[in-house]
């Protein structure tokens, strides 16, 4: 076992707390077969891949720790024996084995005494013990094969000095009765994994109480259901990555189950994650196909439904148009075509890295040309008709790090920087005068409908904020308005390189929730003219712009509002400027104007502020205004720069 070479892939499942924040794919290793020498002398190039299991391993078997028990309770005495939690656990993995169209199986099939932390040792453990240092809720670390290999019998995988692997044996077992698993000989793909722990964090310094029953669901932010936190742990476990996605529409807050961050304050946050959802499930099925093989875990059993039958598949390229680059990182998602629901999202990118063979480290390439092969996504969704958009990860609601090695490249070379859009067909481009139209595409069951290609417009962002550093506001009465002055100069100056023309594309605003499980919906968007007097603002909104009721915001993100007409609304703008008609510009916001608001904690929807601190890192531009009157007083806010943007393109 000289040439096998394996690492660690840790995925956590993160404390959301009282504010939430807001698509789908597979957990990444890397490739280093054959050894190809990388840009970087002494490297060898590493191909991004995907980690699952080989269906000689499925079922996948766990062992269930008992060395605590009960379970340990950081918030008071232990209550939760180990028969319970591993019922609850159990019946968090059958979440998983129950999709129809996925053959994946796992199932806990004995115990351990492990009286240590987890670790690579071919048992596939589940435990209540972590280390000092770990502080998420939970994880799921998996050892997978960054070589192909051949395995043949007698070869000790993990080092221990016992054999792991036997010829005896077609499908994954404990031959010799120690408790350990041996894979069957054979050749084995790079990315194939070989051990599987899931923990859960119970310390009394940063753990927390788990329970099992659905009545015990609180609104104490270190307690958390079990099975909430497990079934998202046990979609790691067989490859599934994070994703971006946490609202799916305008009557349902909740999100994908594999969303890495849980809002432990909202107890219906919490019920929701106990399922999974349409995205969850699509790339279960993605990875293992019911109906793939003739025989095996794939062959169609009683109960199964082929994927082909029931899935097809939508296939394109992301370019960036400023950097005329493929993006690796983009997130692509697919929404029912009537606007009425989220379905299923994908990342786009094939990406390669540089790996150090005499310290196992991991480097970006130098060279983007290196490191993006290219900016190829795919979605996985039932037939139907679907809107396609694309979304940049960009920290809000996720960090790159949280969700691949690909994402990371693509922020590494600053391609992940670029305004939400729709696909539109043949009206793709750098510039693009209407990026909220999209284009209908229809999906058949067994067919893959490809050529799905987005190119990300050139923006102009009026940007008068500078970082987040609060949201609120909390306790606001119901209907009150929030506004952003933008000055007829700051237009003036976007046109002045286009010759005087510009195009509105939309309004962004950065909204965020104190409840995960409601959907940030505000009683409308509104761009509108006005005025300015002293620390007051007139605003006239019964002659908008643009105007939308019943907004769909996004949960800890920026939500766009698309202006329609926009090359003939910049027109219109630019001669109120020259003629002295329009002097000001102002985006509007406004909550919901009845109470009580949805959720549990009973708060309107909030928006992002930059300011509150000192220093702050941009002055206050005193250009933000609210209003609690219906509109007909606007007051300058002088502590905050409301985080609202407006977008623009050249002709």
């Amino acid at each position: 076992m000289k040439k096998l070479i394996s690492v660690v892939l840790g995925a956590a499942l993160i404390l959301q707390g009282t504010a939430s924040l807001r698509a789908g794919g597979v957990l990444e290793t890397f490739d280093i077969t054959g050894f190809v020498p990388s840009p970087i002398p002494g490297h060898i190039l590493a191909k991004v891949i995907g980690i699952r299991w080989d269906p000689r391993t499925i079922p996948v078997q766990y062992q269930m720790n008992t060395t605590l028990n009960p379970i340990p309770n950081p918030l008071g005495a232990a209550f939760l024996t180990i028969a319970a939690a591993q019922a609850d656990l159990q019946a968090s993995l059958d979440v998983w084995n129950a999709v129809p169209t996925s053959y994946i199986d796992m199932q806990i099939t004995g115990t351990t005494a492990n009286a240590g932390l987890r670790g690579f040792d071919m048992r596939n453990e589940l435990t209540f013990r972590t280390a000092a240092t770990f502080t998420a809720i939970a994880s799921s670390p998996s050892v997978s094969l960054i070589e192909d290999a051949t395995f043949v019998n007698g070869d000790d995988i993990d080092g221990d000095g016992d054999s792991d692997v036997s010829s005896a044996i077609t499908v994954a077992a404990d031959t010799d009765n120690d408790g350990d698993i041996e894979f069957p000989a054979g050749f084995y793909k790079a990315g194939t994994i070989l051990d599987n722990d899931v923990q859960f964090n119970t310390k009394v310094s940063n753990g927390f109480r788990f329970t099992v029953d659905p009545a015990a669901m609180d609104t104490v932010t270190r307690s958390v259901d079990l099975m909430a936190v497990a079934v998202h742990e046990f979609g790691h476990s067989f490859g599934l990555s994070h994703t971006l996605d946490n609202q799916y529409s305008a009557t349902d807050g909740t999100g994908t189950t594999m969303f890495p961050f849980i809002d432990t304050g909202d107890p219906a946050a919490e019920l929701s994650q106990r399922s999974i959802e349409s995205d969850d499930v699509a790339w279960a099925s993605y990875l293992y196909p019911e109906g793939s093989t003739a025989t095996g875990p794939g062959a169609l059993q009683s109960g199964d439904v082929p994927f082909a039958s029931a899935y097809g598949l939508i296939r394109g390229d992301v370019r960036h148009g400023v950097l005329n680059q493929p993006i690796a990182g983009a997130s692509v998602n697919a929404t029912r075509w009537d606007g009425s629901r989220f379905v299923a999202a994908g990342f786009s990118g094939t990406t390669r890295l540089s790996f150090n063979p005499v310290n196992g480290g991991l480097f970006f390439l130098p060279n983007v040309q290196d490191a993006i092969v290219d900016g190829l996504y795919v979605i996985p969704v039932p037939k139907g008709s679907y809107a396609v958009g694309v979304e940049a990860i960009d920290g809000s609601p996720v960090t790159t790090g949280s969700i691949s090695f690909t994402a990371q490249i693509g922020g590494f070379f600053g391609q992940l920087n670029f305004s939400e859009e729709f696909y539109n067909n043949n009206q793709e481009g750098a510039v693009e005068v209407r990026p909220g139209q999209a284009k209908n595409v229809v999906v058949h069951d067994g067919r893959t409908t490809d050529g799905i290609d987005i190119t990300t417009t050139k923006n102009i962002n009026i940007n008068n904020f500078g970082n987040l550093n609060f949201v609120g506001f909390v306790n606001s009465p119901a209907g009150r308005y929030y506004a952003v002055r933008v000055p007829a100069s700051q237009i003036i100056a976007a046109a002045a390189p286009t010759g005087g023309e510009i195009v509105f594309h939309s309004v962004s605003y950065e909204t965020h929730l104190v409840d995960a499980s409601v959907p940030a919906v505000f009683a409308e968007a509104t761009l509108a003219t006005g005025s300015v007097s002293g620390s007051n603002a007139l605003i006239d909104l019964s002659d908008p712009l643009g105007r939308v009721t019943g907004f769909l915001g996004q949960d800890s993100d920026f939500a766009p509002f698309y202006l329609k007409n926009g090359h003939e609304l910049g027109k219109r703008v630019m001669r109120g400027i020259a003629d002295g008609s329009i002097t000001d510009l102002f985006m509007v916001l406004r909550i919901p104007t009845t109470t009580p608001f949805a959720g549990v904690s009973g708060q309107p929807p909030l928006i992002g502020l930059d300011g509150g601190v000192t220093p702050n890192d941009v002055p206050i531009a005193g250009l933000s205004y609210v209003s609690s009157d219906g509109g007909a007083t606007f007051v300058q806010n002088t502590q905050f720069n409301f985080r609202f943007s407006l977008v623009l393109s050249e002709p």
